[in-house]
């Protein structure tokens, strides 16, 4: 329970920080600019009420909702004295949780002077064997070993180009030594850093837990939590962002998704609802499915919802994918759990702020099924680099199943799209070069590579491969919008910028050939 506590002390003294910076722009800020800085601020207080629910903590739950419903009624003409009232709140949250933290007995809590800080981890390194170290200095650390990793790439392009026949001589020798043992010592330190970085998932269970009993007691609802999987080992980064999804999707199926014993037993059920857990490791990712028996989304209900935000419904859209907007909520009024429209809002943002994606399926009276799946790790992973058009792509290894040679006699045409024979079976292709707008004809040569995401197969076709590499990953910059198919991007050996493409996403790639431009086809992303 100490571990437990010290991860909420370090948690909530962050999003406590953010609020107060938020709260400190909202006062020198116009109205106009407020409702960015409102959401963020709503979705920090709504986590930070939700773990303190999860830990217990009936007294810094009830704060961070009396900030809530404050933070609902500011308004311009009231807004330096009501931004006055919550920083007294944040404090009085703060006052709090260091006096919960020397109840606890952690070693979370900041000491008064640097030279206790000294003499409190020299007692801890004394005691266990180790120093604690914040989080923050470790991410730090692997971004350090993600720039040496491009270092060594560079370093690699550069022996690679010098390697001339005939032109070895004993000083060559000895820096290509040098560099694979350079190379080595790296790879070792990589693994170590990352291996730091690693904590099971099943350490969230048991706060999950706790959360469900607790939001089944305050709604009169009788809930049994079942678990599945959670041995994976998965980067703590990862974990921090599906420890706040998982806690605003459970609390989600506990107050929106079942019934009450007696709603139940009219509908034909067990009194009693379950709530499911399931986690896995699939093709590379980290797939989370929560899953309740409860009435299901109430789809009127949240078109009506999204209307009063002044969000319309038009052909194309998913209804449920309505749940996922701001301010959009079923739930009448607001209590301590839920009832504003931020929680599935902020499992969203935090999800795909990392290069997840969470989904949604529901049934009337059967009950509803969130999925999330995100990366394994989030900066360093093996690619295969493929050429098409001139340009390079990245395709993450996991997703590969293999790469063949194009064989025109296996290739076939259904419905104006191309097939390859593989294995016995036909598969769809999808080149890349028309995909992304650089060719207006399909080519009939090259590699075919075979890849797998969500129990599909697909092949993406490209002139050719030009090997493997163990690639940083990096996150597009948001102005340049989610081009469809591409997850993010990496920079080679040589300085050159590879997009990495999104396994999942080319799988909904329009695989036709563009009758007109290249960028005419609905289905062509845009780098």
């Amino acid at each position: 329970m100490k571990e437990l506590f010290d991860e909420f002390a370090l948690d909530a003294r962050e999003r406590l920080d953010a609020v107060q910076g938020l709260l400190l722009d909202i006062v020198d800020a116009s109205a106009a600019s407020w409702p960015p800085l409102l959401a963020r601020a709503r979705r920090e207080l709504h986590t930070l009420k939700g773990n303190a629910g999860m830990m217990g903590l009936s007294e810094l739950q009830a704060l961070a909702h009396e900030a809530e419903s404050l933070l609902e009624g500011l308004a311009p003409a009231s807004a330096a004295p009501c931004a006055e009232a919550l920083l007294g709140i944040v404090d009085r949250f703060r006052h709090h949780l260091e006096a919960a933290a020397l109840g606890a007995g952690t070693d979370a809590t900041p000491p008064p002077s640097a030279g206790a800080a000294e003499s409190a981890d020299a007692a801890s390194a004394r005691k266990h064997g180790g120093v604690r170290v914040s989080f923050s200095s470790l991410d730090e650390l692997v971004g350090l070993v993600a720039e040496t990793v491009i270092a060594r790439n560079r370093l690699a392009e550069c022996l690679a180009s010098a390697d001339l026949p005939g032109d070895r001589g004993p000083a060559q020798t000895a820096v290509t030594e040098a560099y694979r043992a350079l190379a080595k010592t790296l790879g070792l330190v990589q693994e170590q850093v990352f291996a730091l970085r690693m904590v099971p998932l099943r350490t969230l269970f048991e706060q999950l837990r706790r959360l469900v009993h607790e939001e089944a007691r305050r709604t009169d609802k009788r809930v049994r939590w079942e678990v599945r999987g959670g041995e994976a080992p998965v980067d703590k980064a990862l974990l921090e962002v599906a420890a706040e999804a998982l806690g605003h999707l459970v609390r989600n199926a506990v107050i929106h998704g079942i019934e009450t014993p007696a709603a139940r037993l009219a509908a034909g059920k067990g009194p009693e609802g379950r709530v499911a857990l399931t986690a896995a490791v699939r093709e590379g990712e980290l797939r989370i499915d929560i899953e309740d028996d409860g009435a299901g989304m109430a789809q009127e209900a949240l078109v009506a919802a999204a209307a009063v935000r002044g969000h319309r419904l038009t052909a194309r859209d998913d209804v449920l994918s309505l749940a996922f907007l701001p301010g959009v909520s079923t739930h009448g009024g607001t209590d301590m759990g839920a009832g504003r429209g931020v929680g599935l809002s902020a499992a969203r943002v935090g999800v795909e702020r990392v290069g997840g994606r969470i989904a949604v399926a529901s049934a009337a009276g059967q009950g509803c099924r969130f999925s999330l799946q995100l990366p394994l790790s989030v900066s360093i992973t093996d690619a295969l680099l493929v050429r098409a058009d001139g340009e390079e792509y990245a395709i993450p290894l996991g997703a590969i199943v293999e790469s063949i040679r194009f064989e025109p006699r296996n290739d076939h045409e259904i419905n104006h799209a191309g097939a390859h024979r593989w294995r016995g079976r036909l598969i769809s292709l999808l080149d890349l070069g028309v995909a992304f707008g650089l060719r207006k004809q399909r080519r009939d040569s090259g590699f075919v590579v075979v890849v797998r995401a969500d129990g599909k197969v697909r092949g993406l076709v490209g002139d050719d491969l030009t090997g493997i590499r163990e690639i940083v990953v990096t996150a597009l910059d948001p102005i340049t919008g989610p081009p469809r198919g591409v997850s993010g991007a990496t920079i080679l050996g040589d300085g050159r910028v590879v997009l990495i493409l999104d396994p999942r996403g080319v799988m909904a790639l329009r695989p036709f050939v563009p009758s007109a431009a290249p960028d005419a086809d609905p289905g062509a992303a845009s780098a």
